[in-house]
């Protein structure tokens, strides 16, 4: 029956706050079991009723249908979360490169007229990007 709750979690994982989840997870598992032992009842070998079971159970968007209250509010919070991660990355990402762009030119000698800020900028340019990207995707 282990299987049945890591497909149960796996199927879940992205989806709900903790609390829910480990609720779903429980009520979704047992609901599995009972079909299982239904099945092993009727003569079927218990893995192949395993298999059975999770076959004919469905996808993460027929479980979601069922709950779609709960998702509505889900992907509304999940979209404020990955807006607010996008926004402290464009802050955190000018605050950085201000900060190695006033370090390159206070100390340009030191580093014989070598203006390295703009590697670092360029490199740390990747995390906003990431992060629009992850909240264009949610989005949608």
């Amino acid at each position: 029956m282990n299987k049945i709750k890591k497909f149960v979690s796996k199927l879940l994982k992205d989806y709900f706050n903790d609390t829910d989840k480990k609720e779903l997870i429980e009520i979704l598992t047992t609901s599995l079991e009972e079909k299982v032992e239904d099945l092993v009842e009727q003569g079927t070998p218990i893995e192949e009723a395993i298999d059975r079971s999770i076959k004919e159970f469905g996808s993460t968007e027929d479980v979601l249908d069922a709950f779609s209250d709960q998702t509505s509010q889900l992907k509304s919070q999940m979209i404020k979360n990955r807006k607010s991660q996008f926004s402290f990355s464009i802050i955190a990402y000018l605050i950085i490169v201000g900060l190695v762009i006033f370090l390159n030119l206070t100390f340009i000698e030191f580093f014989k007229n070598f203006l390295w800020f703009v590697i670092v900028a360029i490199g740390l340019l990747f995390w906003p990007t990431i992060m629009a990207y992850r909240y264009y995707i949610i989005k949608k």
